[in-house]
Protein backbone atom coordinates (compact mmCIF):
# COMPACT_ATOMS: atom_id res chain seq x y z
CA UNK A 1 0.00 0.00 0.00
CA UNK A 2 2.85 2.41 0.82
CA UNK A 3 4.19 2.15 -2.85
CA UNK A 4 0.97 2.74 -4.42
CA UNK A 5 1.03 5.94 -2.11
CA UNK A 6 3.90 6.92 -3.52
CA UNK A 7 2.82 6.22 -7.09
CA UNK A 8 0.04 8.21 -6.49
CA UNK A 9 1.71 11.43 -5.12
CA UNK A 10 4.45 11.10 -7.76
CA UNK A 11 1.94 10.53 -10.79
CA UNK A 12 -0.80 13.61 -9.40
CA UNK A 13 2.21 16.29 -8.30
CA UNK A 14 4.21 15.64 -11.42
CA UNK A 15 0.63 16.62 -14.01
CA UNK A 16 -0.14 19.63 -11.27
CA UNK A 17 3.02 20.80 -11.48
CA UNK A 18 3.63 20.62 -16.02
CA UNK A 19 3.00 24.70 -16.81
CA UNK A 20 0.88 23.27 -19.35
CA UNK A 21 -2.30 21.86 -17.01
CA UNK A 22 -2.13 25.62 -14.61
CA UNK A 23 -2.14 27.27 -17.59
CA UNK A 24 -4.80 24.96 -19.31
CA UNK A 25 -6.26 24.86 -15.74
CA UNK A 26 -6.69 28.64 -16.04
CA UNK A 27 -7.68 29.68 -19.86
CA UNK A 28 -10.15 26.77 -20.17
CA UNK A 29 -12.78 27.91 -17.79
CA UNK A 30 -12.07 31.96 -19.36
CA UNK A 31 -12.66 30.55 -22.71
CA UNK A 32 -15.49 29.01 -21.87
CA UNK A 33 -17.30 31.45 -20.32
CA UNK A 34 -16.04 33.77 -23.33
CA UNK A 35 -17.86 31.65 -25.46
CA UNK A 36 -20.96 30.97 -23.45
CA UNK A 37 -21.65 34.60 -23.22
CA UNK A 38 -21.56 35.26 -26.67
CA UNK A 39 -23.52 32.40 -27.64
CA UNK A 40 -26.28 33.42 -25.31
CA UNK A 41 -26.23 36.65 -26.23
CA UNK A 42 -26.34 36.13 -29.88
CA UNK A 43 -29.00 33.11 -29.24
CA UNK A 44 -31.38 35.82 -27.78
CA UNK A 45 -31.00 37.76 -30.65
CA UNK A 46 -31.85 35.58 -33.31
CA UNK A 47 -34.88 34.62 -30.98
CA UNK A 48 -35.89 37.71 -30.68
CA UNK A 49 -38.82 38.44 -33.66
CA UNK A 50 -42.31 38.52 -33.54
CA UNK A 51 -43.78 34.84 -32.77
CA UNK A 52 -47.14 33.70 -34.56
CA UNK A 53 -49.67 31.36 -32.06
CA UNK A 54 -51.81 29.81 -34.10
CA UNK A 55 -55.39 28.81 -32.24
CA UNK A 56 -58.04 26.46 -33.06
CA UNK A 57 -60.86 27.43 -30.02
CA UNK A 58 -64.88 27.10 -31.08
CA UNK A 59 -65.68 29.92 -29.36
CA UNK A 60 -64.14 33.23 -31.07
CA UNK A 61 -65.03 35.50 -28.23
CA UNK A 62 -62.48 33.67 -26.30
CA UNK A 63 -59.86 34.37 -29.11
CA UNK A 64 -60.68 37.33 -29.40
CA UNK A 65 -60.12 38.45 -25.60
CA UNK A 66 -56.63 36.17 -25.57
CA UNK A 67 -55.21 38.21 -28.50
CA UNK A 68 -56.22 41.67 -27.28
CA UNK A 69 -53.64 40.10 -24.27
CA UNK A 70 -51.32 39.11 -26.47
CA UNK A 71 -51.13 42.47 -28.59
CA UNK A 72 -50.29 44.32 -25.15
CA UNK A 73 -46.61 42.57 -25.74
CA UNK A 74 -44.37 44.30 -27.04
CA UNK A 75 -40.63 43.50 -28.11
CA UNK A 76 -37.77 45.97 -27.38
CA UNK A 77 -37.45 47.39 -30.80
CA UNK A 78 -42.04 48.66 -30.36
CA UNK A 79 -42.74 45.46 -32.42
CA UNK A 80 -45.61 43.19 -31.40
CA UNK A 81 -44.09 40.09 -29.68
CA UNK A 82 -47.20 37.86 -30.45
CA UNK A 83 -49.61 37.78 -33.56
CA UNK A 84 -52.65 35.49 -32.85
CA UNK A 85 -54.25 33.59 -35.60
CA UNK A 86 -57.41 31.56 -35.40
CA UNK A 87 -57.34 28.47 -36.87
CA UNK A 88 -60.46 26.35 -38.16
CA UNK A 89 -60.61 22.51 -37.30
CA UNK A 90 -60.62 21.69 -40.89
CA UNK A 91 -58.08 24.43 -42.09
CA UNK A 92 -54.54 22.79 -42.83
CA UNK A 93 -51.85 24.69 -41.95
CA UNK A 94 -47.71 24.30 -41.84
CA UNK A 95 -46.01 23.28 -39.14
CA UNK A 96 -43.38 25.91 -40.06
CA UNK A 97 -46.25 28.62 -40.44
CA UNK A 98 -46.45 29.09 -36.48
CA UNK A 99 -44.43 29.06 -33.69
CA UNK A 100 -47.07 27.83 -31.41
CA UNK A 101 -50.16 25.53 -31.95
CA UNK A 102 -52.90 26.48 -29.27
CA UNK A 103 -55.77 23.75 -29.20
CA UNK A 104 -58.50 25.15 -26.13
CA UNK A 105 -61.18 22.25 -25.58
CA UNK A 106 -63.93 23.96 -22.64
CA UNK A 107 -65.63 21.01 -19.99
CA UNK A 108 -68.12 22.89 -18.00
CA UNK A 109 -66.07 25.26 -16.18
CA UNK A 110 -62.40 23.83 -16.98
CA UNK A 111 -60.78 24.67 -20.28
CA UNK A 112 -58.08 22.32 -21.52
CA UNK A 113 -55.45 23.95 -23.36
CA UNK A 114 -52.45 21.98 -24.86
CA UNK A 115 -49.64 23.96 -26.56
CA UNK A 116 -47.49 22.45 -29.34
CA UNK A 117 -44.69 24.39 -29.66
CA UNK A 118 -41.08 24.48 -31.38
CA UNK A 119 -38.01 25.38 -29.81
CA UNK A 120 -38.07 29.05 -31.34
CA UNK A 121 -40.24 29.73 -28.03
CA UNK A 122 -38.54 30.03 -24.47
CA UNK A 123 -39.40 29.47 -21.48
CA UNK A 124 -40.21 32.70 -20.59
CA UNK A 125 -42.31 33.16 -23.65
CA UNK A 126 -44.80 30.34 -22.83
CA UNK A 127 -45.11 31.52 -19.50
CA UNK A 128 -46.05 34.84 -21.04
CA UNK A 129 -48.57 33.15 -23.68
CA UNK A 130 -50.17 31.30 -20.77
CA UNK A 131 -50.73 33.83 -18.44
CA UNK A 132 -52.24 35.85 -21.61
CA UNK A 133 -54.29 32.71 -22.42
CA UNK A 134 -56.06 32.35 -18.73
CA UNK A 135 -56.22 36.49 -18.68
CA UNK A 136 -58.44 36.25 -21.77
CA UNK A 137 -60.56 33.06 -21.01
CA UNK A 138 -61.48 34.17 -17.16
CA UNK A 139 -62.97 37.85 -18.38
CA UNK A 140 -65.18 35.76 -20.85
CA UNK A 141 -66.29 33.30 -18.55
CA UNK A 142 -66.76 34.34 -14.57
CA UNK A 143 -70.56 33.08 -14.63
CA UNK A 144 -72.41 33.80 -11.44
CA UNK A 145 -73.98 30.74 -9.74
CA UNK A 146 -76.64 30.70 -6.70
CA UNK A 147 -74.95 34.39 -6.43
CA UNK A 148 -71.29 33.48 -6.09
CA UNK A 149 -68.92 33.90 -8.69
CA UNK A 150 -67.90 30.99 -10.93
CA UNK A 151 -64.27 31.08 -12.21
CA UNK A 152 -62.58 28.69 -14.64
CA UNK A 153 -60.11 25.98 -14.01
CA UNK A 154 -57.31 25.39 -16.03
CA UNK A 155 -55.62 22.51 -17.44
CA UNK A 156 -52.08 23.12 -19.44
CA UNK A 157 -50.84 20.37 -21.32
CA UNK A 158 -47.77 21.14 -23.03
CA UNK A 159 -47.03 18.22 -25.82
CA UNK A 160 -43.26 19.27 -26.04
CA UNK A 161 -42.41 19.69 -22.59
CA UNK A 162 -41.67 17.42 -20.31
CA UNK A 163 -40.56 18.70 -16.79
CA UNK A 164 -42.49 18.79 -13.23
CA UNK A 165 -41.10 22.01 -11.68
CA UNK A 166 -43.65 24.45 -10.92
CA UNK A 167 -42.02 27.81 -12.21
CA UNK A 168 -40.02 29.03 -15.22
CA UNK A 169 -37.11 29.97 -12.65
CA UNK A 170 -37.13 27.13 -11.23
CA UNK A 171 -37.05 25.10 -14.76
CA UNK A 172 -34.10 27.39 -16.01
CA UNK A 173 -31.74 26.69 -13.10
CA UNK A 174 -32.48 22.89 -13.26
CA UNK A 175 -31.82 22.51 -16.80
CA UNK A 176 -28.61 24.78 -16.27
CA UNK A 177 -27.02 22.57 -12.99
CA UNK A 178 -27.84 18.92 -15.30
CA UNK A 179 -25.88 20.56 -18.15
CA UNK A 180 -23.59 22.14 -16.51
CA UNK A 181 -22.51 18.55 -14.78
CA UNK A 182 -22.56 16.96 -18.36
CA UNK A 183 -20.30 19.87 -19.76
CA UNK A 184 -17.37 19.68 -16.86
CA UNK A 185 -17.77 15.94 -17.22
CA UNK A 186 -16.73 16.21 -20.56
CA UNK A 187 -14.12 18.68 -20.71
CA UNK A 188 -12.58 17.19 -17.24
CA UNK A 189 -12.31 13.46 -19.14
CA UNK A 190 -11.16 14.86 -22.54
CA UNK A 191 -8.30 16.43 -21.04
CA UNK A 192 -7.49 14.29 -18.13
CA UNK A 193 -7.46 11.65 -20.84
CA UNK A 194 -5.47 12.93 -23.17
CA UNK A 195 -2.68 14.31 -21.28
CA UNK A 196 -2.84 11.23 -19.38
CA UNK A 197 -2.56 8.62 -22.64
CA UNK A 198 0.52 11.18 -23.86
CA UNK A 199 2.06 10.67 -20.42
CA UNK A 200 2.25 7.00 -20.77
CA UNK A 201 3.39 7.00 -24.23
CA UNK A 202 6.81 9.45 -22.97
CA UNK A 203 7.09 7.32 -20.26
CA UNK A 204 7.76 4.34 -22.55
CA UNK A 205 9.89 5.75 -24.79
CA UNK A 206 12.06 7.55 -22.17
CA UNK A 207 12.08 3.76 -20.13
CA UNK A 208 10.61 5.35 -16.84
CA UNK A 209 8.38 2.65 -16.57
CA UNK A 210 11.14 -0.32 -16.98
CA UNK A 211 13.08 1.39 -13.53
CA UNK A 212 9.23 1.17 -12.35
CA UNK A 213 8.96 -2.53 -13.14
CA UNK A 214 12.03 -3.53 -11.34
CA UNK A 215 11.15 -2.44 -7.58
CA UNK A 216 6.68 -2.68 -7.74
CA UNK A 217 4.91 -4.83 -9.08
CA UNK A 218 2.80 -3.83 -12.42
CA UNK A 219 -0.62 -3.89 -9.91
CA UNK A 220 1.11 -1.19 -7.86
CA UNK A 221 1.52 0.52 -10.41
CA UNK A 222 -1.90 0.46 -12.40
CA UNK A 223 -3.68 1.58 -9.31
CA UNK A 224 -1.09 4.22 -8.10
CA UNK A 225 -1.73 6.06 -11.80
CA UNK A 226 -5.71 5.14 -11.54
CA UNK A 227 -6.01 6.64 -8.12
CA UNK A 228 -3.63 9.79 -9.25
CA UNK A 229 -5.14 10.71 -12.47
CA UNK A 230 -8.64 10.44 -10.15
CA UNK A 231 -7.41 13.21 -7.92
CA UNK A 232 -6.48 15.38 -10.58
CA UNK A 233 -10.09 14.78 -11.95
CA UNK A 234 -11.04 16.33 -8.44
CA UNK A 235 -8.84 19.13 -8.34
CA UNK A 236 -10.31 20.07 -11.68
CA UNK A 237 -13.76 19.86 -10.87
CA UNK A 238 -13.15 22.17 -7.74
CA UNK A 239 -10.97 24.73 -9.46
CA UNK A 240 -14.06 24.84 -11.90
CA UNK A 241 -16.78 24.89 -9.54
CA UNK A 242 -14.75 27.38 -7.65
CA UNK A 243 -13.98 30.00 -10.70
CA UNK A 244 -18.42 29.70 -11.35
CA UNK A 245 -18.47 30.62 -7.54
CA UNK A 246 -16.03 33.73 -7.80
CA UNK A 247 -17.73 34.82 -11.15
CA UNK A 248 -21.50 34.31 -11.04
CA UNK A 249 -21.95 34.52 -7.13
CA UNK A 250 -24.23 31.46 -5.21
CA UNK A 251 -26.41 31.28 -7.79
CA UNK A 252 -24.13 30.29 -10.50
CA UNK A 253 -24.73 26.24 -9.70
CA UNK A 254 -28.28 26.98 -8.41
CA UNK A 255 -27.70 24.40 -5.26
CA UNK A 256 -30.58 25.63 -3.43
CA UNK A 257 -33.13 23.57 -5.46
CA UNK A 258 -31.09 20.73 -7.08
CA UNK A 259 -32.50 18.14 -5.04
CA UNK A 260 -30.58 15.53 -6.88
CA UNK A 261 -27.70 16.84 -6.31
CA UNK A 262 -25.77 13.94 -4.35
CA UNK A 263 -26.95 11.95 -7.30
CA UNK A 264 -25.77 14.64 -10.00
CA UNK A 265 -22.51 13.88 -7.76
CA UNK A 266 -22.49 10.23 -7.92
CA UNK A 267 -22.89 9.91 -11.35
CA UNK A 268 -20.38 12.21 -12.03
CA UNK A 269 -17.50 10.79 -10.37
CA UNK A 270 -18.59 7.04 -11.50
CA UNK A 271 -18.42 8.64 -15.11
CA UNK A 272 -15.66 10.01 -14.39
CA UNK A 273 -14.18 6.87 -13.03
CA UNK A 274 -14.92 4.60 -16.02
CA UNK A 275 -13.42 6.95 -18.38
CA UNK A 276 -10.19 6.98 -16.23
CA UNK A 277 -10.24 2.93 -16.17
CA UNK A 278 -10.71 2.97 -20.48
CA UNK A 279 -8.06 5.62 -20.59
CA UNK A 280 -5.52 3.95 -18.24
CA UNK A 281 -6.42 0.02 -19.86
CA UNK A 282 -5.75 1.50 -23.86
CA UNK A 283 -2.99 4.44 -22.71
CA UNK A 284 -0.72 1.34 -21.37
CA UNK A 285 -0.66 -0.12 -25.24
CA UNK A 286 0.04 2.81 -26.98
CA UNK A 287 3.60 3.92 -27.88
CA UNK A 288 3.24 6.92 -29.51
CA UNK A 289 1.96 10.52 -28.98
CA UNK A 290 -0.13 10.04 -32.52
CA UNK A 291 -1.65 6.60 -31.58
CA UNK A 292 -2.43 8.18 -27.87
CA UNK A 293 -5.04 11.24 -29.73
CA UNK A 294 -6.36 8.43 -31.60
CA UNK A 295 -7.21 6.71 -28.51
CA UNK A 296 -8.90 10.04 -26.53
CA UNK A 297 -10.55 11.33 -30.13
CA UNK A 298 -12.29 7.27 -30.55
CA UNK A 299 -13.55 7.13 -26.46
CA UNK A 300 -14.19 10.40 -26.13
CA UNK A 301 -16.60 10.28 -29.04
CA UNK A 302 -19.37 8.25 -26.75
CA UNK A 303 -19.03 11.42 -24.52
CA UNK A 304 -20.84 13.34 -27.68
CA UNK A 305 -23.71 11.08 -27.68
CA UNK A 306 -25.83 12.31 -24.88
CA UNK A 307 -25.42 16.03 -26.42
CA UNK A 308 -26.37 15.26 -29.72
CA UNK A 309 -29.51 13.19 -28.09
CA UNK A 310 -30.44 15.60 -25.38
CA UNK A 311 -33.50 16.84 -27.59
CA UNK A 312 -34.70 13.82 -27.71
CA UNK A 313 -33.83 13.14 -23.53
CA UNK A 314 -35.50 16.22 -22.50
CA UNK A 315 -38.95 15.47 -24.79
CA UNK A 316 -39.19 12.04 -24.14
CA UNK A 317 -36.91 10.37 -21.45
CA UNK A 318 -38.56 7.37 -21.43
CA UNK A 319 -38.50 6.71 -25.13
CA UNK A 320 -36.64 3.51 -26.40
CA UNK A 321 -33.61 5.61 -27.34
CA UNK A 322 -32.84 7.44 -24.08
CA UNK A 323 -33.01 4.02 -21.96
CA UNK A 324 -30.83 2.24 -24.67
CA UNK A 325 -28.27 5.14 -24.22
CA UNK A 326 -28.93 4.70 -20.20
CA UNK A 327 -27.89 1.31 -19.87
CA UNK A 328 -25.40 1.44 -22.67
CA UNK A 329 -22.00 1.60 -19.84
CA UNK A 330 -20.09 4.31 -21.60
CA UNK A 331 -22.80 6.83 -21.65
CA UNK A 332 -24.97 5.89 -18.49
CA UNK A 333 -23.52 8.55 -16.84
CA UNK A 334 -23.81 11.50 -19.01
CA UNK A 335 -27.21 10.77 -19.70
CA UNK A 336 -28.38 10.14 -16.03
CA UNK A 337 -26.77 13.98 -15.64
CA UNK A 338 -29.69 14.99 -17.56
CA UNK A 339 -32.58 12.63 -17.07
CA UNK A 340 -32.34 12.74 -13.32
CA UNK A 341 -33.84 16.51 -13.16
CA UNK A 342 -36.40 15.76 -15.93
CA UNK A 343 -38.09 12.68 -15.56
CA UNK A 344 -39.40 10.97 -12.70
CA UNK A 345 -36.53 8.40 -12.55
CA UNK A 346 -37.72 5.64 -10.57
CA UNK A 347 -35.59 4.09 -7.61
CA UNK A 348 -34.90 0.67 -9.12
CA UNK A 349 -33.53 2.54 -12.36
CA UNK A 350 -31.58 4.60 -10.40
CA UNK A 351 -30.13 1.57 -8.47
CA UNK A 352 -29.50 -0.18 -11.66
CA UNK A 353 -27.94 2.21 -13.32
CA UNK A 354 -25.46 2.85 -10.64
CA UNK A 355 -24.80 -0.83 -10.44
CA UNK A 356 -23.76 -0.80 -14.25
CA UNK A 357 -21.51 1.94 -13.47
CA UNK A 358 -19.70 0.51 -10.89
CA UNK A 359 -19.26 -3.41 -12.59
CA UNK A 360 -18.16 -1.44 -15.58
CA UNK A 361 -15.12 0.13 -13.42
CA UNK A 362 -14.50 -3.23 -12.04
CA UNK A 363 -14.53 -5.13 -14.99
CA UNK A 364 -12.36 -2.64 -17.16
CA UNK A 365 -10.22 -2.01 -14.19
CA UNK A 366 -9.04 -6.43 -14.02
CA UNK A 367 -9.00 -6.26 -18.17
CA UNK A 368 -6.50 -3.47 -17.50
CA UNK A 369 -4.45 -5.01 -14.97
CA UNK A 370 -4.10 -8.05 -17.29
CA UNK A 371 -2.63 -6.68 -20.23
CA UNK A 372 -1.06 -3.71 -18.29
CA UNK A 373 2.47 -5.13 -17.56
CA UNK A 374 3.04 -6.40 -21.18
CA UNK A 375 1.50 -2.68 -22.18
CA UNK A 376 3.82 -0.81 -19.84
CA UNK A 377 7.01 -3.23 -21.31
CA UNK A 378 6.05 -1.73 -25.12
CA UNK A 379 7.89 1.12 -26.74
CA UNK A 380 7.87 3.02 -29.91
CA UNK A 381 10.87 1.12 -31.86
CA UNK A 382 11.72 4.17 -34.17
CA UNK A 383 12.89 5.43 -30.59
CA UNK A 384 14.96 2.89 -29.75
CA UNK A 385 16.82 2.72 -32.34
Amino acid sequence: MGKIWTIIKWEFLQRVKDRLFVITLIAAPLLVLMVGTAAGLLSEASLDYTKVIGFRIDNTKYFNSIDNRLNQLILDDGQPAFIGVLLGEDKEYSQNSVDCLVRITEIENQFIIELNYGYTLSPLELNKIEDAIKTGLTENYIKKQNSEILLPKFDFQQLLKNQSTSTIDEFNKLFFAGFAFLFLLIIVIIYSGSSFTRALAEEKNTHINEILLSSVSPNEILFGKYFGLALLGILQTLFWFGFSYMFFGGNSTHLEIVTNLPLLIIYFFLGYLLYSAIFLALGAQVTTENEAQQITTLTSLFLIIPVVISAQIFVSPDSFLSNIFTYFPLTTAPVMLMKINFSDTSASEIFLTILIQIISITVVIMIASKYFAKGLSQFNKKTRR
